[in-house]
């Protein structure tokens, strides 16, 4: 539970952080916000629309791969494949697509305080100054979960299947029997039969 927690925690800092920073590098000049859809550009539904369906392609493509690499790895070992969590992911990514919601728009607030504007509270998460960051942030959430999810399935299998090579290795080994060196014997007549006197060296 503390490390779903920790994930989460994590996710959600990062999601938040980076949709802000999407946000602001394509904040428009003054000059474009004079000239905004004087050309026939796109508007805001039209983008959030867009941003949300590249996000949902990624994350269904991310949680696709995953799925089909333990799937296929699973039929070549002959094993049950575990189903994804595409409910379990799905309930991650609006919950977590909500808590950044809530918190990039408190954290603008809280910026704004500390910069002098005064505190705007959840205007900041609705009100016209910072809408993009809702698409953003949900479609970051949407895979970001992805990928934890993905994740999460692939450590499941490589863990069920650490555990299958720990249980049938031992049996499939024939056990290794250790050789003792036999003692190698030598005759108690050889070891106190004395050596033959020899002559002195001849001096030449």
């Amino acid at each position: 539970m503390i490390r779903k927690s920790a994930v989460g925690l994590v996710a959600a800092t990062l999601v938040v952080l980076l949709a802000r920073s999407i946000a602001y590098a394509t904040e428009p000049s003054p000059a474009a916000r004079v000239l905004e859809r004087r050309a026939g550009g796109p508007s805001l539904p039209l983008l959030a629309l867009v941003s949300l369906l590249l996000a949902a392609s990624l994350a269904v493509a991310v949680c696709w791969l995953a799925a089909m690499a333990v799937r296929e790895r699973a039929l070549l070992k002959r094993r049950p494949v575990e189903r994804f969590a595409v409910r379990r992911m799905l309930a991650f990514a609006m919950g977590l697509a909500l808590v950044t919601s809530l918190g990039g728009g408190l954290l603008e607030a809280y910026l704004h305080w500390r910069a002098g504007l005064g505190w705007h509270g959840v205007h900041c998460v609705f009100g016209p100054v910072h809408r993009d960051l809702l698409p953003l942030e949900f479609g970051l959430s949407a895979v970001a979960a992805a990928v934890i999810a993905a994740a999460q399935h692939v450590v499941a299998w490589m863990r069920r299947t650490f555990a299958h090579l720990r249980a049938v290795l031992p049996h499939s080994w024939p056990p290794v029997r250790h050789v003792l060196p036999r003692p190698f014997d030598v005759p108690r007549r050889v070891c106190l039969r004395s050596a033959p006197a020899r002559a002195p060296p001849a001096l030449a």
